[in-house]
Formats: C-alpha cells, structure tokens, sequence
C-alpha cells in the first residue's frame, strides 16, 4: 500500500533511515508530497521489477490478443476490412444524430 508522505518528514535523519529500511524490506511504498503535491515515489527495488515484468508481460499477452484476431481474419482483404469499418463508422454517427 502506498501511504502519503510530506517532504518535511524528511528532515529528521533517523526518521528517513526508518522510513528506508521499511521500504528495503518490501513492507512499504511511499508518495512525496512537497505542499501536498506529489513529486516522487519512494518503493524498493524489488517493486520496481515485479512492476516492469508484469508490464512486459501484460504486452505479451496483448500481442498473443492481436496475433490471434489478425489469424481469425486473415481470409478477409484490406479493402473488405476497410468497406466494413467505413460502415460500421457511418452507422454509429447516423446513430448519434437520431438520438
């Protein structure tokens, strides 16, 4: 869990080393504020990680997504593609202006 944390806290040395080994040891994430407004967030390493694999996975599955609709509809032409969202298109709008 992220919790909010105000810049002045920062000022107090052993405060900031508490603050650290928490975040060292995985057990918290912080957000610096400086007036209230966020500027940084303060999260291990570890997070940072699992953060950019879930990321990279996330697009792999996105891609598989694509690879099999592109598959399911390889038999249809560009232009037949084209024809059918220029249709689909002018149905939506004509279905905007009679609402």
């Amino acid at each position: 869990m992220v919790k909010d944390l105000d810049i002045k806290e920062l000022m107090n040395a052993s405060r900031v080393r508490q603050l650290i080994g928490r975040v060292k040891k995985g057990r918290a994430q912080y957000l610096l504020k400086d007036n209230g407004e966020p500027f940084a967030m303060l999260l291990s390493l570890d997070e940072v990680e699992h953060q950019k694999k879930d990321k990279e996975k996330a697009w792999r599955d996105l891609f598989k997504v694509m690879d099999k609709v592109h598959a399911a509809n390889s038999q249809f032409s560009a232009q037949e593609v084209e024809a059918d969202v220029d249709a689909s298109i002018h149905e939506l709008r004509r279905a905007r202006r009679h609402r």
